[in-house]
């Protein structure tokens, strides 16, 4: 292992995508240390591993060129003395990802070794693709699957709360599929410990994060959520910053841009994530549908019983329900459509989504059963829709607004929509046969979504209803007149909606 001696220079430069150290090219190349390499920055005993960048024209030899990022994260000062040192992987961790590549099952000691890399970041993005793209070619062993999960779960810090503590999961792939900010009120309103948290969106045009940053706060601190959680049985909060099984995190980084995710990196990401937040009582939400992200009942079938060990592993009682995905929950898509969504639901408004509220009673139901709070999901659902009619989950959601710094005086009809719209138009009469929603998550990332909360887009018409020529079947809203002219030049490629001739 290579180490010599360097001065750290700002540079003042924000690279957004990971913690990166500049060097000289001649110099690295001198240790054989080439671009995208990582090396270990030594001071005061303490080590940082970084990625490492090359330059001749900005970084001197013996100077280490240091980015934004690098000196936020690090305790590391400009002008600083660091040693430098090339971080060589741990052979058994390469070993074994070559095992996975090839197909073979690895053991417990191996993916200790490849979690402990992925920690502490010592596997470059490169060879950590590789690693994620095993599980789109081969099937996962449910023991090496379980046992990932667990070791990825105590990479970071651990919750626990007293009693049943449960949480409710969807895979994804369902647009205006927001019940979790309708589950969570009501559930913590009846007494069920509900300390949700979740991440941003990686294929869908808005997730539960960017429908919760909507209306509040959902950053928060260790200590805020055991205070939430203590006195309003519940929270919703994002999980990036709270330490739960970051080698996961790292996984996300990697395949997020293609926006892909391999079911059992997925699975081991929601269950990993539970089980460090101290979840007990779990109920995983798998939609299947022809455009969803599951599109048939064999696979659904074989993820579920998936969570179902994983669970078991883990000492978590967890139920999955498959759920009928054949279009949109709802009739919004996007962050702020689905908020509005879901306040007029708590609100009990004469505008609300049946088939929104009717999928959250639904999942309220499983999870009292679930939870023992109910013996029969008949006498589950009726108290979870008496609980909506009687406005209590509204109310507790007012708290939890209040609690994380939001406007808890919000009402659905005052939300700020994008200010360039657009309507599409049927151009036959018939009847609505089926519905792309893949082609539709397309049209709403390309008007900005998630990234815009205001860029989204309002079915008028839904699976099986009658239209007309002429007739709107939805409408796009946008902020940037661009992205409306992208999206627009894309539906006259192709239609989201397949309408079948009136006899």
């Amino acid at each position: 292992m290579e180490i010599f001696s360097a001065k750290i220079v700002p540079l003042n430069v924000v690279n957004g995508d990971g913690i990166i150290a500049i060097l000289n090219a001649e110099q690295a190349s001198q240790y054989g240390i080439t671009q995208h390499d990582k090396i270990s920055l030594i001071r005061k005993g303490e080590e940082y591993v970084v990625d490492v960048a090359l330059s001749s024209e900005y970084v001197e030899p013996w100077t280490i060129g240091a980015t934004t990022e690098l000196l936020e994260n690090y305790p590391i000062m400009p002008w600083d003395n660091v040693l430098v040192s090339f971080m060589r992987n741990n052979p058994l961790s390469l070993q074994a990802i070559r095992k996975k590549l090839l197909g073979e099952k690895i053991t417990n000691e191996e993916i200790d070794a490849i979690v402990e890399d992925i920690q502490n970041n010592k596997l470059s993005d490169l060879i950590l693709a590789y690693y994620t793209a095993t599980s789109f070619f081969y099937k996962t062993d449910p023991e090496e699957l379980a046992y990932t999960t667990k070791a990825t779960a105590y990479t970071g810090d651990m919750y626990r709360f007293p009693g049943v503590v449960a949480s409710k999961y969807c895979i994804g792939g369902v647009s205006g599929n927001e019940t979790t900010m309708i589950l969570v009120p009501l559930l913590a309103s009846l007494g069920i410990v509900m300390p949700k948290t979740f991440s941003k969106s990686i294929t869908s045009p808005a997730a539960t994060w960017e429908c919760v940053e909507v209306l509040m706060r959902s950053e928060l601190k260790k200590s805020e959520i055991i205070r939430l959680v203590e006195k309003y049985g519940c929270c919703l909060a994002w999980n990036w910053n709270l330490n739960l099984a970051p080698a996961n995190d790292r996984i996300i980084k990697v395949s997020a841009p293609l926006g892909m995710e391999p079911y059992a990196r997925m699975i081991s990401s929601i269950m990993a994530k539970n089980y460090a937040m101290g979840i007990n009582h779990c109920l995983i939400d798998i939609p299947v549908g022809p455009t969803a992200k599951v599109n048939n009942q064999e696979d659904a079938e074989r993820i579920a019983q998936h969570f179902k060990n994983i669970g078991t592993s883990l000492g978590i009682k967890t139920e999955v329900a498959i759920t009928k995905a054949e279009q949109p929950i709802g009739n919004g898509i996007g962050a702020v459509l689905q908020v509005r969504e879901v306040l007029r639901v708590l609100q009990q408004h004469a505008l609300r989504a049946s088939d929104l509220e009717g999928k959250a009673l639904d999942l309220a139901a499983q999870l009292l059963v679930l939870c023992g709070r109910n013996e029969s999901y008949e006498e589950a659902y009726r108290l979870a829709k008496e609980t909506l009619q009687s406005w209590d989950a509204r109310k507790k959601m007012q708290e939890i607004i209040t609690a994380q710094e939001g406007n808890s005086d919000v009402d659905s009809e005052g939300l700020v929509l994008g200010s360039q719209t657009f309507d599409i138009v049927s151009e036959r009469d018939g009847k609505v046969e089926a519905i792309d929603m893949k082609y539709l998550n397309m049209l709403a990332r390309t008007l900005g979504a998630p990234w815009d909360a205001t860029a989204w887009i309002f079915l008028h018409k839904k699976l099986y209803d009658t239209v007309h020529r002429w007739e709107i079947l939805f409408s796009f809203y946008a902020s940037s007149e661009n992205k409306l002219q992208m999206a627009k030049e894309l539906v006259e490629e192709k239609s989201a909606y397949t309408i079948t001739l009136n006899p």
